[in-house]
C-alpha cells in the first residue's frame, strides 16, 4: 500500500519536503509512526469543485473533508463565490465597519432565535471570547469542559485528563502550563457524575461548556443531559455555552438548541456559517453579550452604556468578503425554508445506514455514526488503515476524520462512493490487515 500511495501522490510527497525547512505545518506529523512513515503527508490540492479535490499528481478524489466541515454547498459554489466576486469589487478593506454586519447580525438573530451576535475570526478565538464574556457576567473564574469534545486550541481547553480528585484539567501539551488550566474542570460528558460535580462547585463555576454532539463522537446526543444540564446553570448562575462551531447550521437553521429544546446562554458558530471563508460568532442572551459593548443605548436620548465591558477585538473580525459570503449562505438557507438541511440530513442517514449494514455483515470491525451530515467512522486497531486505502481508491480524509457530505454528493457520486469503501474494506481484508470478527 505505502509504495502504490508514494506513486500515485509523488508530487504531493515532493512538494512537502521540499518546503518542510520553511513551512511548520503540525498536520505533516498527524498520526506518525516510524512504521509508516512513508504515508506521512497533507494530500495537497491546486483544483477543487463540487464533492471533487484533484491533487498536484492530476489524480481526483471525492471529498469527504469539505474544508473541515465550512463548505455547506459543496467546494466552488457558484452563488458563493458569486458574492464574494461581487463584494471583491466594490471593497474588501477593513477598518470602516462593512455595511453588512449588522443585516448578517439581525439575520443571525432572526434565524437562531439569540438576541445578540459579535463577529471574530475563527471558531477557536469564539470559544476564547464567549469563556471570557461568562466569567465577566457571572464574577465567577471556573470553567467545565467535557472529555472528547474539541473546542479548537484555546491554551485552557488543551487537555485530555483530569486530577480525579479535584476534577481539574491536567497538563499534557508541551507549552500549555497547569497554571493555563488551573481554572478549568475537565468531566465526563454524559454522566450523572459531572452533573453532581457541577451542583457542588456551582459557587465558583462561571460557565459550562460543551459540544452538544461531540464532533469526535457523533453518535452520543444526550438529550436528556443537555435538559437537565440546562436546569441546573440556569439555577445556579452557570452560563451555558453550546458549541456549535461545526453543527451550527448544519443539523438545522436553530442548530442544536432547537434540535434538543434546550437554549444555551452563549453559542458559538463558525464553518458553515462563513462558507468557506474565515468566520466565527459569539452569539446569545443579551446579558453575556453586553460585555462586549456596554449593552444598547441609543442616540437623542439620555440613555448611556450600562454593563461594564471586557475586551474583544480583531482587524478582520468584520471582513467585507466574509460578511457578504455568510450573508448569502443564511439566504440560501432561509429560502429554502430548511429544507436543504433536512435532504441533506436524510441522504446521509441512508448513506450511514447502508455502509452500517455492510460492515455488520461482514463482520468488520469498523462501525459509522453521524449527527446530521457530519458523521465519522470507527476504526480500532490495524483497520485505522482503512483512509490511506480510500486515498489509493480516491476518496480523501483528512487527519481528523470528521467526514461530511453536501448537496453537491449526488446519488452517483455517493453510489461510487459506496462501491469505493466497499472496495477498500475487501482490499485491506486481501491484504490480511482487515480480520472479520468471529461472532
Amino acid at each position: 500500500m505505502l509504495e502504490q500511495l508514494t506513486d500515485k501522490n509523488r508530487l504531493t510527497k515532493e512538494h512537502t519536503q521540499a518546503y518542510r525547512p520553511t513551512f511548520a505545518l503540525n498536520r505533516n506529523t498527524a498520526g506518525f509512526t516510524k512504521e509508516f512513515k512513508e504515508g506521512i503527508y497533507t494530500l495537497v490540492c491546486d483544483k477543487a469543485y463540487g464533492p471533487f479535490v484533484r491533487d498536484l499528481d492530476h489524480n481526483e478524489y471525492i471529498d469527504l473533508t469539505m474544508g473541515f466541515g465550512s463548505l455547506l454547498f459543496g467546494h466552488n459554489y457558484e452563488p458563493i463565490r458569486q458574492a464574494i466576486q461581487d463584494q471583491l469589487s466594490q471593497c474588501w478593506s477593513v477598518g470602516p465597519i462593512s455595511p453588512l454586519a449588522g443585516p448578517l447580525s439581525q439575520a443571525i438573530a432572526q434565524s437562531t432565535g439569540v438576541e445578540r451576535v459579535a463577529f471574530f475570526n475563527s471558531g477557536t478565538e469564539a470559544v476564547m471570547v464567549a469563556l471570557r464574556l461568562a466569567k465577566a457576567i457571572t464574577q465567577k473564574k471556573y470553567i467545565v469542559f467535557f472529555k472528547g469534545s474539541y473546542h479548537g486550541t484555546f491554551d485552557s481547553l488543551l487537555s485530555l485528563r483530569n486530577d480525579p480528585q479535584s476534577g481539574v484539567a491536567k497538563e499534557m501539551v508541551p507549552g500549555v502550563t497547569q497554571a493555563i488550566l488551573n481554572e478549568s474542570y475537565l468531566l465526563e460528558y454524559g454522566s450523572d457524575e459531572s452533573l453532581d460535580f457541577i451542583r457542588k462547585n456551582s459557587d465558583h463555576i462561571a460557565a459550562v461548556l460543551t459540544e452538544p454532539v461531540q464532533s469526535r463522537n457523533p453518535g452520543l446526543q444526550p438529550c436528556d443531559y443537555l435538559h437537565t444540564l440546562r436546569e441546573i446553570t440556569e439555577e445556579k448562575n452557570i452560563a451555558l455555552i453550546f458549541d456549535e462551531v461545526i453543527t451550527g447550521f448544519r443539523i438545522g437553521l436553530g442548530g442544536s438548541q432547537a434540535y434538543f429544546g434546550v437554549k444555551a446562554d452563549i453559542v458559538t458558530y463558525g464553518k458553515v456559517i462563513g462558507g468557506g471563508l474565515p468566520l466565527g460568532l459569539v452569539a446569545g442572551k443579551a446579558r453575556f453579550l453586553d460585555a462586549t459593548d456596554g449593552g444598547f443605548w441609543q442616540y437623542g436620548d439620555d440613555s448611556v452604556p450600562v454593563v461594564k465591558s471586557t475586551f474583544v477585538a480583531g482587524t478582520f473580525c468584520h471582513h467585507p468578503l466574509a460578511m457578504a459570503s455568510s450573508l448569502k449562505v443564511l439566504e440560501i438557507l432561509r429560502n429554502s425554508n430548511g429544507g436543504i438541511l433536512q435532504n441533506l440530513n436524510q441522504t446521509t442517514t441512508d448513506f450511514c445506514k447502508r455502509l452500517r449494514e455492510f460492515f455488520e455483515h461482514e463482520r468488520y470491525p469498523i462501525s459509522i455514526h453521524h449527527f446530521g451530515s457530519l458523521f465519522r467512522f470507527t476504526t480500532p486497531g490495524k483497520s485505522s488503515l482503512l483512509y490511506y486505502q480510500l486515498l489509493l481508491n480516491g476518496v480523501y480524509v483528512w487527519e481528523g476524520r470528521n467526514c461530511f457530505l453536501s448537496p453537491s454528493h449526488t446519488p452517483d457520486v455517493l453510489d461510487r462512493l459506496e462501491e469505493l469503501v466497499i472496495q477498500s474494506c475487501h482490499d485491506l481484508e486481501t491484504q490480511g490487515i482487515l480480520k472479520k470478527s468471529s461472532v
